[in-house]
């Protein structure tokens, strides 16, 4: 026989069994708060899809948020700098395959925008050159020295039409 060992004999060996009445109660409130929890879990789940359906939220990065609040703040800030190291590495070798190049859209708008301060940059320029006069034949130009009068011709106020009548 080893050393340290009892001889146990099998008849005599007790065996341990739980109680009735204590297994019954366990089991009937351990139920009873899986209902609970179900119950609150469903409140939780309509809460955070009417938030995603109405509220733009992103229900994954809701729920890693939820998971890092519950984190010590060492813990927290380890795993955040390591995720963020992994990411790093997993674009360097691009495990997520071929990156969207960038919003074509936003792109657009950018060229939109340097085309315009590129016209802009030229307004400038020519204005801090400053405006030249206008030639002589050009400052006495009006309906009467032209070729081609304007269209429009001008109204004498007193021959204008009126639509009220005076009695």
């Amino acid at each position: 026989m080893p050393r340290g060992r009892k001889k146990q004999d099998t008849e005599s060996a007790v065996q341990r069994v739980v109680n009735a009445d204590q297994l019954v109660a366990l089991v009937k409130w351990s139920n009873e708060k899986r209902g609970q929890i179900s119950e609150l879990s469903g409140e939780i789940g309509e809460r955070v899809k009417y938030a995603a359906d109405n509220g733009n939220l992103h229900r994954g990065v809701f729920a890693l948020v939820c998971k890092l609040k519950r984190m010590d703040e060492y813990k927290r800030n380890d795993f955040l700098r390591q995720f963020n190291l992994y990411l790093d590495m997993c674009r360097e070798k691009a495990l997520f395959g071929q990156e969207h190049a960038g919003d074509l859209l936003d792109a657009t708008e950018n060229e939109e925008e340097s085309e315009e301060e590129d016209i802009a940059a030229k307004n400038a320029a020519a204005i801090e050159k400053g405006i030249k006069p206008l030639p002589d034949e050009e400052k006495e130009f009006d309906d009467s020295t032209s070729s081609k009068p304007s269209r429009k011709r001008a109204v004498n106020v007193g021959d204008a039409p009126s639509a009220t009548r005076i009695q």
